[in-house]
Parts: structure tokens; C-alpha cells; sequence
């Protein structure tokens, strides 16, 4: 098993390598430093790539943990700031169960699996169970080490087995999915999201003084064990490993599963047959690209409207779910008065989480530009230029069906708990979700037109596009924190809204020409 894993690794390592060496030698800055092969060919070079390549890999790992247990403990602070530790244990608890479902490691595609089983014919069976206990003990000893540091109590590794454990409960149940309907449970929206927002649901439970207790954790965890050695015994007796990994990682799969979300998502944004025809009264009056753009939604419009109802439903849902817990709990009726007038900054994070962008221009790229870039006047200033703001409204329209039920309940719940003496937040909350949503919607389209980031197969390939992404997503997730009056957050945002607006049009006028375009 060792050696399996061994040789898998040095796969790993070379192809990386290898690939890494390609891009550097492909940058423009590097270009003419590398003009030849002499990279491929330096052992020293590839040793150097190897180490730092280790060491950020290591490194990438580490801090994905305390990014995930920081997340845990500012819930955990967010709700009860005088007692976290107990609601913070609870929490990792929740989301341990939430990860047994849908952290399925051996249905997941790697290059690695690509290279190791289907190209060097490796034995499945032993590369699956080299890669899961690498999982499990790398998981139980960085898990380990986080929670020590910050419970300061050996009562965690009774949280951290339960992990363990569940972990190997959970790949069997996702294996008797694969095995049953043909399909990662990860893949399958409807449970996915639904044990998703069940879990998180329940991560609020301590807003009403309930919480899994350590000596709950531990009946559970040895209940969990006889059935944990039970699903390890079936995994190995499983004879198809071969053919499953074959299925799972082909070479397109396998090869871009640093882009598997945007691969994922192409089946979201296929248009089908029955949405082919449309009803030509839907067309009349419409002229020039007001037609084109109406012809796009009307053929799109499942796949634009699909996951933003969804979200509109999770929001109501939410809404109601809380206004009844504020006619239960006092608490918790204090807790959403106090959040609402002084922590309205959370939902510049929740709004760009629920702003649907991403998958739109994905919908227009695949469906629609890449098609239409092969010709010149498609990337003429006027012509991107016109085309850019009626899908500004089209995106801000769609967006607007989650973001005008949170506008409307937000205020209702502000009542609900209490209200304010300051009858202008009533007023200045939905104004401030409202232009949130623009501006989100606004953003996505920009930086697709400014850095398109898709080639023909669909896969990512402009770095500027994935940094702007997450730069988005640091500043979004830095303004939690940050205390200002609702009323004049409001005004702020529609001011920087008005104003990344105008900049938007100008740059996408006089940029897009030369960057809107297949990479």
C-alpha cells in the first residue's frame, strides 16, 4: 500500500512539474528566459520545483484547516461571544456529519487517479486504500492539532475519531449511491444542497440552547465503530475499483479537475430541445440587439432562472424559519435585532454567494459568445458595448428574484424582533441588498468581458479572471467586520455602485475589443 502510494506521488510530482515548467516557460515575462528546453532537462531545477512544490502543497493544506476552524470558531463567537467553546464543538460537529455525505474522496477526479490507474494500469484497489488512509491520518492529525489549540482539552480527539470514522462511513455511502444511480452524491443537487442547509440549519440550533454535548459525541462515536469497521470491510471487497476510477477519470475530467466547477456547471448551462422554440409574440417589436439578447433569455431562461428561484426559495424559507424562532426565543429575537442594525456588512458576503453571475456568463459563453467571437463585428466597441448593458439588465433582473425576498423579509424580521427608533433603516436595508445585487451582477459581467475566461472546451484558462475572483471574495468576506450605520452603508453602496458602473461601461468600451475574446 505504501508503495503504491510512492509511486503514485512521484506521478503526481512529474506530471506537476512538468506542467508547471510549461506554463512559466508560456508566460510573457518568462518567455525569453527559457527560449529552449533546458528547464525540462535540469534534475537540479525539477529538484528545486519539487521541494517548493512540496512545501505549498503542504502549506495549501495547512491553511485551508485554519481558514475552515477560524470559520467555525467566528460562527461559533457570532452567536454565543461568552460561551464558545461548547457552541464551536457543536458546530464542527455539524459540519463533520455535513462533510460524511458530500467530502467523498474516492469518487473524486484527480489527475493522479487519471495517470496512476487508467494510464500505468496501477491496482485500483490498492491506490484506493493507499489515498484514503493518507486522508484520514492527515485529516485526524491536522484536526487534532487545531482543536487542541483551540479547546485546550484532550476532549477533542473524541470529536476528531468520530471524524475519523465517519469519514470511512461516509465513502460507503457514497459508493452505494455511485453504485445505485450512476452518480457522486456530491453531483446530486437536491440531497447535496438539502443536507447542506439542514446542517447549516442546525449550526444555529444553539440560538435556542441546544447543543451536542461531548458525552452525545462519544455514545455516537462508539455506536459508530463496529459500523466503521463493517463499511472499511466492504469497501475492500469491492472487485470494480479499475472500471469505476476508468469512468470517473477520463482524460477531459481528470486533466482539468483544477476547474471542476466550471466542468460541473456545464451541464447547468446546456440548452435543451424543448427550450429551442420560442413563442414569436415574445419577439415582436424587438429590433437589433434588444432581439438578439431577448432571443438568448427566452432560450436560457431554465437554466438563468433555475438556480436563482432556488435561492429565492432558500431565502423565504430562511425568513419564515427565523421569524419563528424570534416568537419562541427572546434570545434569539435580541440576537436578530442586534445583527440586523450592527452587522448589516455580513451580506455584502451572502449576496455575493447568491449572485448567480458566474453561471450566467457561463450560460452566454458556452451557449451564445463562443459561437459569435469567431467574427469580427461581434467584438466591435458599439456592438459589445450595446450587447454589455442590455445584459446588465437581463443579469440585474435575475439576480433581483432572491435579492427583492431578502430586501422584503430583512425589514420584516427588524419589526419582528423588536424594530428601531430610526425609522430609516426600514427604508435604508433594502435599498443597501437591492444595490448589492446590481453591483454583483455588474461585477461578473465585467470581468468576463475584461478577462473572458473560457476557451473553447470550456475551461478556465485567464489567471487575471480567477485572482479577480477571489480578490472579490477577500474583500466581500474582510467587510464581516466592519462597523458602520445601515443608513450610511446604504448611501456608500449606491454611491460605489453608481460609480463602478460608469467605470464599467468605459472600460469594457475600451478594453473589451481586445479582450473579449477565445483564449
Amino acid at each position: 500500500m505504501i508503495k503504491t502510494l510512492k509511486t503514485s506521488f512521484k506521478i503526481d510530482m512529474t506530471y506537476a512539474i512538468n506542467s508547471f515548467i510549461y506554463n512559466l516557460k508560456h508566460m510573457p515575462i518568462f518567455k525569453d528566459l527559457f527560449p529552449d528546453d533546458s528547464l525540462y532537462k535540469s534534475v537540479k531545477a525539477k529538484k528545486v520545483i519539487r521541494v517548493l512544490g512540496l512545501l505549498l502543497s503542504t502549506l495549501k493544506i495547512v491553511l485551508y484547516k485554519i481558514l475552515y476552524f477560524s470559520i467555525i470558531y467566528m460562527i461559533a463567537e457570532a452567536i454565543n461571544p461568552k460561551n464558545i467553546i461548547p457552541v464551536f464543538l457543536h458546530i464542527y460537529f455539524i459540519f463533520t456529519i455535513i462533510g460524511i455525505f458530500i467530502n467523498n474522496k474516492i469518487l473524486s477526479t484527480s489527475t493522479k487517479k487519471y495517470f496512476s490507474i487508467v494510464l500505468f494500469n496501477m491496482n485500483a484497489e490498492d491506490f484506493m486504500k493507499a489515498s484514503l488512509w493518507q486522508d484520514l491520518i492527515t485529516n485526524f492529525i491536522l484536526h487534532s492539532i487545531c482543536l487542541l489549540v483551540i479547546v485546550k482539552s484532550p476532549i477533542i480527539f473524541v470529536f476528531t475519531l468520530f471524524a475519523f470514522l465517519g469519514r470511512i462511513i461516509g465513502e460507503r455511502i457514497n459508493l452505494l449511491h455511485y453504485k445505485k444511480f450512476k452518480i457522486s452524491l456530491t453531483y446530486n443537487y437536491p440531497i447535496y444542497w438539502t443536507i447542506v442547509l439542514f446542517g447549516l440549519a442546525s449550526c444555529l440550533l444553539p440560538l435556542i440552547n441546544i447543543k451536542v454535548s461531548t458525552e452525545v459525541v462519544a455514545i455516537i462515536t462508539v455506536i459508530l465503530l463496529p459500523i466503521a469497521i463493517i463499511c472499511y470491510k466492504q469497501l475492500l471487497r469491492i472487485a470494480d475499483y479499475k472500471l469505476i476510477y476508468k469512468k470517473l477519470n477520463t482524460k477531459v475530467r481528470a486533466l482539468n479537475s483544477n476547474y471542476s466547477s466550471e466542468y460541473s456547471r456545464q451541464s447547468m448551462v446546456d440548452i435543451k430541445d424543448k427550450d429551442k422554440k420560442i413563442d414569436e409574440k415574445k419577439l415582436k417589436n424587438k429590433k437589433g440587439y434588444d432581439l438578439f439578447n431577448t432571443i438568448f433569455f427566452e432560450r436560457h431562461k431554465e437554466i438563468l432562472l433555475r438556480s436563482a428561484k432556488w435561492f429565492a426559495g432558500v431565502s423565504l424559507c430562511v425568513i419564515i424559519g427565523a421569524g419563528l424562532l424570534i416568537t419562541i426565543s427572546p434570545d434569539v429575537k435580541k440576537y436578530v435585532n442586534n445583527f440586523l442594525l450592527n452587522n448589516i456588512a455580513w451580506f455584502v458576503i451572502i449576496m455575493y454567494f447568491i449572485n448567480r453571475g458566474s453561471i450566467i456568463t457561463q450560460a452566454m459563453f458556452y451557449n451564445c459568445d463562443h459561437s459569435m467571437l469567431t467574427f469580427n463585428f461581434y467584438r466591435n466597441p458599439k456592438v459589445i458595448l450595446n450587447v454589455f448593458k442590455t445584459r446588465v439588465l437581463t443579469v440585474s433582473k435575475v439576480n433581483l428574484i432572491p435579492a427583492v425576498i431578502i430586501a422584503v423579509g430583512l425589514p420584516v424580521l427588524l419589526y419582528l424582533s423588536g424594530g428601531t427608533t430610526n425609522l430609516v433603516n426600514y427604508i435604508a436595508i433594502p435599498i443597501f441588498i437591492i444595490t448589492l445585487s446590481i453591483f454583483f451582477s455588474i461585477h461578473y459581467l465585467v470581468i468576463y468581458y475584461l478577462f473572458q475566461p473560457y476557451d473553447k472546451n470550456m475551461k478556465m484558462k485567464s489567471f487575471s479572471y480567477s485572482l479577480i475572483s477571489l480578490l472579490t471574495y477577500v474583500l466581500a468576506y474582510s467587510l464581516i467586520d466592519f462597523k458602520m450605520s445601515t443608513i450610511l452603508f446604504s448611501i456608500l453602496a449606491i454611491l460605489a455602485t453608481v460609480t463602478y458602473c460608469i467605470i464599467a461601461l468605459i472600460l469594457v468600451y475600451k478594453k473589451a475589443p481586445t479582450t473579449f475574446k477565445i483564449k
